[in-house]
């Protein structure tokens, strides 16, 4: 008999992970927010957005999945909205996809260091961080 575990404890603590609802539609590798209405449901991140992790795999609307929260101990693969070098922070972009920092004045969320380069579309290894405000100023 197969048994089904899943990351959330009866205990309302998590180590790595979490699972939620997702809302709408999400794929692998994206990062995600709680949805405004409901906080067990989840959507895709957007630029400017304050995401707390990353989907571990696609799930149609009203299905479960899995999250890699940030700011944890292990690297977690962001698909790439851009092109991102080594070595840049990164910020969230559309469609739940990683950015690299811009270097033009604002304000910006920072969400990790990238550790390695990709083009858009491709994964960008990151070493994540709690979300964090980011301003540059000239």
């Amino acid at each position: 008999m197969n048994t089904l575990i899943l990351c959330n404890s009866t205990l309302g603590t998590h180590e790595d992970c979490i699972t939620k609802w997702a809302k709408t539609a999400i794929k692998p590798r994206r990062l995600v927010v709680l949805d405004g209405t409901d906080y067990n449901q989840v959507v895709h991140g957007t630029t400017g957005s304050l995401p707390f992790g990353v989907a571990d795999d696609e799930a149609a609307a009203g299905e479960i999945v899995g999250i890699d929260l940030l700011g944890c101990s292990n690297t977690i693969k962001i698909e790439a909205g851009g092109t991102i070098s080594a070595g840049v922070l990164l910020i969230p972009g559309a469609d739940g996809k990683a950015l690299p920092m811009p270097t033009a004045p604002g304000k910006y969320t920072c969400i990790g260091l990238a550790l390695s380069s990709a083009s858009s579309g491709g994964d960008v290894e990151v070493l994540t961080s709690l979300p964090y405000p980011y301003a540059i100023t000239e």
